[in-house]
């Protein structure tokens, strides 16, 4: 029998490890990470730094 996505795994409650809020989605269970939590994660990544090309001296032999 498939449990709905509102359940609980195994009968035990599955918390958030970042706020402790109980995860109710199967992404969340399976991330361990509400969907809040996880914004909130990938805003914090940095971005990518700019690209630029630098000059360089040609190698000898080369």
């Amino acid at each position: 029998m498939a449990l709905p996505d509102s359940q609980p795994v195994g009968g035990r409650r599955v918390l958030c490890r970042m706020c402790g809020q109980p995860l109710r989605d199967r992404a969340s269970r399976l991330w361990g990470l509400g969907p809040d939590c996880r914004h909130k994660l990938s805003l914090r990544t940095a971005p990518e730094p700019p690209r630029h090309e630098v000059d360089q001296d040609v190698l000898p032999g080369l």
